[in-house]
């Protein structure tokens, strides 16, 4: 959906590291765990994948990166398989993990979780896994995961969700309550302007934006009908879409049929200046977030809706997943119940009426922004709870 810049590169400071352990270094869509690697100095990152991508995007240290991928029939191919089927372990990463004082590994998504269990054993450090959502809703990832996710809900030492619902279907799929806690998306508000809405001028258009993947989960086919139904008894609005995904020709083909083309503009994948850019500009962000049919759902709340709250935009989203946890629900926010057209039109009509509510709005979401989001303060927390389960290994190896 967007890039992200190197807005912070990861932290030189020499010391204790952390491995952050991900099939893939990064798809466009994850600035949440970019801005977790780049805003931690009391640890050093360092990272282990089978890919790296968009690197001139998500500038990562090479001297950082262990890749996972060698070239068949290399002598590290025959090495590494050799360790995987005969004792189950992966070497090479072993190595670069103790050269780099690794003393804590953070797996992203519950898949990577399962893998890591191998270096956990390995090298006897703590394991934290991150929970994003499709891990733990869509069909496909449960049934890929059943027979892993037992072993790491047992070796694994901490899980981390976005936010309550997100531990409640954690722990619903087996998870131990006790170490599940909730980690909220980290934004890096230092560099996102914050400005007020305020009313249109007469006759001018009101700028509705939409940004992310073009899948059933996020909903932009029920923001379609929902803008469709008001359009003759509203002020005049543009409806811009950032995003690119597999429903693209569905998504035509409803502008099609509905002769909208008028009045949307279809802008495709930008890179985050660009997309900064727009929402600098807009006047309401729309997210409509609903559960898609195979289960894929949010599991939190999408980072844009963040970044709207962030930039002053007023919100137009659902009661979807862990939405109302990182909004306000009736300040910074309207909410409608997940897939409700009517809903949706409804909320989106009152604020295009009544346009004295965006800068009212805009405040209550830049507040609730600094007071739970902040990249600064949550990643301090976040390192606070790698260095007390970094204690609690020692103490236990000690004391054996």
């Amino acid at each position: 959906m967007i890039l992200n810049p190197a807005i912070n590169k990861p932290a030189a400071a020499a010391g204790d590291a952390v491995a952050h352990v991900h099939h893939f270094f990064l798809p466009r869509s994850e600035t949440f765990i970019y801005n977790i690697i780049t805003h931690m100095r009391r640890f050093h990152p360092v990272l282990v994948s089978w890919k790296y991508r968009n690197l001139e995007h998500f500038p990562l240290p090479q001297a950082d990166r262990f890749s996972m991928s060698v070239p068949v029939g290399s002598w590290r191919w025959l090495r590494q398989g050799i360790g995987r089927r005969l004792l189950d372990r992966e070497l090479g990463a072993e190595r670069f993990l103790k050269q780099r004082r690794a003393v804590l590994l953070h797996a992203h998504f519950g898949r990577n979780g399962i893998w890591a269990l191998r270096l956990k054993r390995a090298l006897r450090l703590p394991l934290v896994t991150t929970f994003y959502g499709h891990d733990m809703s869509r069909a496909t990832s449960l049934a890929s995961c059943a027979e892993g996710y037992p072993s790491l809900f047992e070796e694994g030492d901490l899980f981390l969700v976005e936010g309550p619902h997100m531990k409640e279907r954690l722990a619903g799929i087996g998870c131990p309550t006790e170490k599940i806690e909730i980690q909220p998306i980290a934004i890096p508000l230092a560099a996102l302007s914050f400005r007020p809405r305020r009313p249109k001028a007469k006759g001018e258009a009101v700028t509705i934006i939409f940004s992310g993947r073009l899948i059933e989960k996020k909903g932009l086919l029920v923001a379609l009908a929902a803008l469709n139904a008001i359009r003759s008894a509203c002020p005049f609005f543009e409806f811009r879409i950032i995003g690119d995904g597999p429903q693209r020709q569905e998504i035509e083909d409803f502008i099609q049929l509905h002769a909208m083309k008028s009045f949307i503009r279809m802008m495709g994948f930008l890179d985050y200046s660009a997309y900064l850019e727009q929402m600098a500009h807009a006047d309401l962000f729309i997210h409509p977030s609903m559960t898609a049919a195979d289960g894929d759902s949010e599991g939190g709340a999408p980072t844009t809706i963040l970044e709207a709250q962030a930039l002053g935009l007023p919100v137009l989203a659902t009661r979807h997943a862990d939405i109302p946890y990182v909004v306000v629900p009736g300040g910074s926010a309207m909410l409608s119940a997940e897939g409700d057209i009517a809903g949706l039109a409804e909320n989106t009509a009152r604020l295009l009426k009544n346009q004295e509510s965006w800068a009212a709005m805009g405040i209550a979401g830049r507040r609730h922004m600094e007071a739970h989001h902040d990249a600064d303060r949550e990643i301090r927390r976040l390192e606070g709870r790698y260095a007390e389960l970094i204690e609690r290994s020692n103490a236990h190896s000690h004391g054996r």
